[in-house]
């Protein structure tokens, strides 16, 4: 790995790494890894992680050491440094996980879950080239509300803690443009926030994923 890179990862990397408890399935002998909120996650070569509980995101950093956000994950998912070419790469866990180790024998039943992996990232690849930011905020938000949204009586619920400097990372912005972007769209009544969760509510623009927003034919 690039010393230079090394350095600036390690600036970020404010929570030590601690080795992964695990136990044994009795089904199939694969292993299962627990990791708490803010922990980071072994990087193997030989393996892949499979999500069984819980959502992670992946990240790199730039030459000036400013923070990528790749992806967000949840259950099901496949994440590891085999889905990468760049480095540093971390996978940082976002609330209590569990990760299934997926050896390489197995990668061939994986095959959904890794297109799925590649469609997710392109998503987000558009999102972060948009025009202005507060076209890519709405839009990131509708892809969240679609991947961890819940339906509630006033919009969908995104079932993911998330800071404003979480969503800055993500799409490339600051806290402070991110405070004020998502005030203004609270005051026109657009969305609401509550203990770090948000609410997109009914009249929320960009429905670019419309799988929750729409009823079945």
């Amino acid at each position: 790995m690039n010393s230079t890179f090394v350095k600036l990862a390690d600036n970020h990397l404010s929570i030590s790494i601690e080795p992964p408890k695990f136990l044994h399935l009795a089904n199939h002998g694969l292993k299962i890894y627990n990791f708490k909120r803010y922990e980071y996650v072994p990087l193997r070569n030989d393996v892949l992680w499979c999500i069984k509980k819980g959502i992670v995101r992946t990240m790199t950093w730039d030459e000036d050491g400013n923070q990528i956000v790749l992806g967000l994950w949840k259950e099901g998912d496949i994440v590891g440094s085999l889905m990468s070419t760049l480095d540093p790469y971390q996978i940082q866990c976002l609330n209590d996980v569990e990760l299934e180790v997926l050896p390489s024998i197995l990668w061939e039943q994986a095959s959904t879950a890794i297109i799925n992996h590649c469609q997710q990232t392109q998503q987000l690849l558009s999102i972060a080239h948009c025009r202005t930011i507060d076209l890519k905020l709405k839009k990131f938000l509708s892809w969240l509300s679609d991947k961890f949204g819940q339906p509630c009586d006033r919009g969908i619920t995104i079932g993911i803690k998330l800071t404003h400097q979480d969503i800055a990372d993500t799409i490339g912005s600051t806290r402070v443009t991110m405070t004020r972007s998502l005030n203004q769209l609270r005051i026109q009544g657009l969305l609401s926030w509550k203990n770090h969760y948000l609410t997109l509510h009914q009249d929320f623009p960009e429905k670019i994923f419309p799988s929750f927003w729409e009823s079945p034919i």
